[in-house]
């Protein structure tokens, strides 16, 4: 473990900035924005980190408006190792910061900049990055990010993510594919001449029948969604174009991709029996979370010797797997990666209105700043020591290996 002088050091470190933290993460609060038009955010944030000695802040990163990276670098030379931490910062429409990206934006700046400050205080080489992610919520930020090389120089990646729930250091998510499903008919006066008709709703409707049909002999855990969003535009015509976005999701991207292939055939089902043309697009896709148990073992030990939080010892009674997809399960199929849960002042779950008062609190607000200490320390302790990050390389590869055969 690192010393005891560098953790105390880290906690008042932490401690003297904590206004400034608060209310950093309260004005992204009240200035919530969806998918990337986090402008608000990316400008306070990066005005932060403009302000700490002697970072390199990228702003507008990796192609993205509001995607930015932040490094910190001491001796490089001495020390190869690249540890990262990531800040989400968007909201989800009408509710807001219903899902503490707020809370997930301050405890990556403060767990990066806290790594810093030790490593000029006590003379630490390596590199930290701090990453800006933006649009995770069913935008994929980091999934453009990834496929833009963000995390072709890291080592590892550290992030915590807010709950209704007690703290976890094991995390795991779904994987899941988000497909634009289009119908091209032919429009014509549905009483007057239907035979000229070729109608698209009938078979973008054929196609939810055929999916829902089939869910019978789905597996546990397996899921399909759908909404239409053009069903035509009057009741007496002959709808021409039909479109809607269809959900599969399911425990790992293999299965996820038989069941995109199940979507596919109901896809042509549709378009078979009515004679439509079709086009299936997919908006995106995340790979489910990898969590890297040597890290969360690091992150637990540091939690509970540190806060006395009580997280368990792993085992399969300890392990949540939050039902939902994040794009950080694609960061932890190219790097090793940990996701922890912190809990917040909260009685409800994440995306929900209550859930956003809740996000905005001193009391969820410490909770975080506590799991960046630990995200600070974990990370701290990785790249100070080259046999635990080759230890935990050789087990990330081992999980990716295994992941071979999930479907």
């Amino acid at each position: 473990m690192i010393s005891q002088e560098i953790i105390d050091f880290i906690r008042k470190d932490i401690d003297n900035r904590n206004e400034e933290l608060f209310k950093i993460q309260n004005d992204i609060w009240n200035h919530p924005e969806v998918n990337y038009k986090e402008y608000f955010a990316h400008d306070t944030l990066t005005g932060y980190m403009e302000k700490q000695k002697g970072w390199k802040v990228t702003k507008h990163a990796y192609g993205l408006e509001t995607a930015f990276v932040c490094e910190f670098s001491r001796n490089p030379e001495l020390n190869p190792a690249v540890i990262s931490f990531n800040s989400e910062f968007d909201a989800l429409p009408g509710i807001g910061h219903s899902c503490g990206h707020n809370l997930i934006a301050i405890s990556g700046v403060t767990a990066a900049t806290s790594v810093a400050n030790a490593m000029q205080k006590f003379g630490l080489s390596g590199t930290v990055k701090l990453l800006g992610t933006p649009a995770e919520e069913f935008g994929g930020g980091k999934v453009k990010m990834v496929k833009a090389g963000a995390w072709d120089s890291i080592d590892v990646s550290i992030m915590v993510h807010p709950m209704n729930r007690k703290s976890y250091s094991y995390c795991t998510s779904n994987a899941h594919s988000i497909n634009k499903v289009e119908f091209f008919g032919k429009t014509a006066h549905a009483a007057a001449a239907p035979w000229e008709g070729i109608n698209a709703l009938d078979a973008l409707v054929i196609t939810y029948n055929a999916m829902s049909v089939l869910r019978q002999q789905l597996k546990p855990g397996d899921i399909m969604q759908c909404n239409f969003s053009d069903a035509g535009e009057s009741a007496n015509i002959i709808t021409g174009y039909s479109a809607g976005t269809f959900i599969v999701r399911a425990s790992t991207r293999g299965r996820v991709n038989k069941l995109k292939s199940c979507l596919l055939n109901c896809v042509k089902a549709g378009s078979i029996a009515t004679g439509c043309d079709y086009k299936i697009e997919e908006q995106t896709s995340y790979d489910e979370l990898i969590s890297n148990e040597i890290m969360c073992e690091l992150y637990r030990t540091y939690m509970n010797s540190v806060f006395d939080i009580g997280i368990p010892p792993l085992d399969k009674n300890n392990i949540l797997n939050f039902g939902a997809s994040t794009d950080q399960g694609n960061v932890s199929y190219v790097v090793p990666a940990i996701h922890g849960i912190f809990p917040v002042d909260s009685d409800v779950s994440p995306h929900n209105p209550k859930f956003a008062e809740s996000t905005k609190t001193k009391k969820s607000h410490k909770s975080a700043l506590e799991a960046a200490m630990g995200m600070a320390f974990t990370g701290l302790e990785v790249m100070g020591d080259d046999k635990l990050l080759a230890n935990i390389k050789e087990a990330w590869k081992h999980d990716l290996e295994a992941k071979k055969s999930d479907a």
